[in-house]
């Protein structure tokens, strides 16, 4: 056997997660038994893409991946003109952890504060979160109801 091309294509966490979940579907709907340990492995990954703090954790009720919104995001990160280009693994790592703050995509991008001035980087953050959206902003009003609560009763224990 002859590889005619080696790692022709990158795929993020949501393209994998895609195809497994699609795969499963079309078994079920073909009544195709598959292999108990490829089963296994299959809901394993599936069970790991969706656990948090993952991206794809909400991604059944939010749909915030889809085939559209990869190339969406990746439009508007080439019309915003940075003067520093993104790789293709940093530009993967953007989809498979979907940063929300500029501490977050430090990690996905090498060399962030040296490349992007921090109105760059902010702008990166904020078209992720347009394309993409956020799971945050429940989990933040939580957070400041809970501040409300936690100073009435310190001044009340006063």
């Amino acid at each position: 056997m002859k590889i005619l091309e080696s790692q022709n294509a990158l795929l993020s966490n949501y393209e994998v997660y895609q195809h497994l979940v699609d795969q499963e579907t079309r078994n079920k709907a073909n009544k195709r038994r598959v292999p108990a340990n490829l089963a296994k492995l299959v809901t394993e990954v599936i069970t790991y893409l969706r656990e948090k703090p993952g991206p794809l954790e909400k991604q059944e009720e939010t749909h915030a991946y889809s085939p559209e919104s990869i190339p969406r995001l990746l439009e508007k990160i080439r019309e915003a003109n940075f003067q520093s280009e993104l790789a293709k693994g940093e530009l993967i790592s953007i989809l498979n952890l979907r940063p929300a703050t500029s501490a977050q995509l430090s990690t996905a991008i090498e060399d962030l504060e040296e490349r992007f001035t921090e109105d760059e980087q902010n702008m990166i953050v904020d078209i992720i979160s347009e394309v993409l959206g956020r799971d945050e902003p429940a989990a933040d009003g939580e957070g400041e109801e809970g501040a409300e609560d936690a100073v009435p009763s310190i001044e009340n224990g006063s």
